[in-house]
Order: structure tokens, then C-alpha cells, then sequence
């Protein structure tokens, strides 16, 4: 009979809304990535476009309350939502000459958007309930890098996350919300070079 033994830093990570096999995870080391929630201490909930307006906000948002509650009863400590910048595209800030960031707060022109923002309303909800919350809002991106923030969202230690935190900014106040975005559009609070040099270990 042969055992397998997890290294003590190996993280499980239960998706939902993305395949275990997707691309953007196979090169994140010391993770093991499954389709169910046993054994698992992160929740890892992807946003969905589905194919018609109404099922992607109701199908978003449903999963994510179903999600949170499962992992209330298994005491996973840690969620990462993988979503878009949606929930800020409708440009209520159109005639400020200055990239987007959490102090402006959300502007929606989409029903997916909607979804998007009460799955970060329900994500939000969690921190304040003591769970770790990471929030990545990908915008222009490469798989590369939405797969780098990914990795660190997973493996940081609990007191960087907390070290990010502050009560004046939107983004930080109790959770972790950035933007990965190439364009500069849409800013993250924090600069994608301290979030990956950051201490994981």
C-alpha cells in the first residue's frame, strides 16, 4: 500500500467556478486543487458570464452564498474571488483625468456587473465575519500574471494580508481587493511588486 503525505505547506484549495485543471493554476507550486470542498482550508470562487443576463447574476451570486456557507461549516479560513472589473466599468468617474481607484467606489453598466458587485458585497460580508478575503478584479491581464496573484493570494501568511490592511482605503478596510489591469486603468492599492515580494514563508 502506498501513502501520499502532504508537505506541511501545502495549501487545498476548493474551486468553484473554474476547473481545477484550468491553465492559470498548473504552475502554482505546494497546491493541490479539487472540485469538492473536503480537506480543503481556501475557497477559490471564480465569476461566470452565462449566457444570458439574468442566469449570470442569479447563478454568481447563488454560488457564492451556497460557497460561503459551506465554507462556514467546515471552517475554511481563507476565500480568494477571481472575478473582472465590472462592477466598475460604468465610468461614473468619466470626467476625472485619473485612473480608477477604490476612493471613487463602484460604477456599473451591466447586469454581470451587478453580479460581480454582490459577490463582493457577499465576500466583503466574510471578512467581517473573520475569514481572510482576497479579492483579484481582472481586467487586461496575461495568464502569467493573473496566475502570479493567484499564487500569492494562496499563499501568503495570514499576518501579510493583514499587514495590508487599512481602514482608509476602501480595498484594504477588513479584506484584500486589487485590480490586475495593464493599462493602468483601473489602480490597485496595492502595487503589484509589494504584493509579490511580500513574505510567504
Amino acid at each position: 500500500m502506498v501513502f501520499f503525505h502532504l508537505r506541511q505547506d501545502m495549501r487545498r484549495v476548493w474551486c468553484v467556478g473554474l476547473s481545477p485543471d484550468d491553465s492559470r493554476l498548473s504552475s502554482i507550486p505546494n497546491a493541490v486543487f479539487q472540485s469538492t470542498s473536503e480537506g480543503c482550508d481556501i475557497l477559490l470562487f471564480a465569476t461566470l458570464r452565462a449566457d444570458s443576463q439574468a442566469s449570470s447574476i442569479e447563478q454568481n451570486v447563488n454560488s457564492m452564498h451556497k460557497s460561503l456557507e459551506v465554507t462556514a461549516e467546515h471552517g475554511i479560513q481563507r476565500v480568494i474571488v477571481l472575478g473582472d472589473v465590472s462592477s466598475l466599468e460604468g465610468r461614473r468617474w468619466e470626467g476625472i483625468a485619473q485612473p480608477w481607484e477604490s476612493s471613487m467606489g463602484v460604477s456599473i453598466n451591466s447586469v454581470h456587473g451587478m453580479g460581480q458587485l454582490i459577490v463582493e458585497v457577499l465576500a466583503r460580508s466574510a471578512a467581517l465575519r473573520g475569514q481572510e478575503v482576497v479579492v483579484l478584479r481582472i481586467g487586461t491581464a496575461t495568464e502569467d500574471e493573473v496566475s502570479t496573484h493567484i499564487k500569492h493570494a494562496i499563499h501568503h501568511h495570514s499576518a501579510t494580508l493583514q499587514a495590508f490592511h487599512n481602514p482608509s482605503v476602501p480595498d484594504l478596510d477588513g479584506w484584500t481587493a486589487l485590480c490586475i489591469d495593464s493599462t493602468n486603468e483601473f489602480n490597485s492599492e496595492i502595487p503589484s511588486e509589494q504584493w509579490e515580494s511580500s513574505r510567504e514563508s
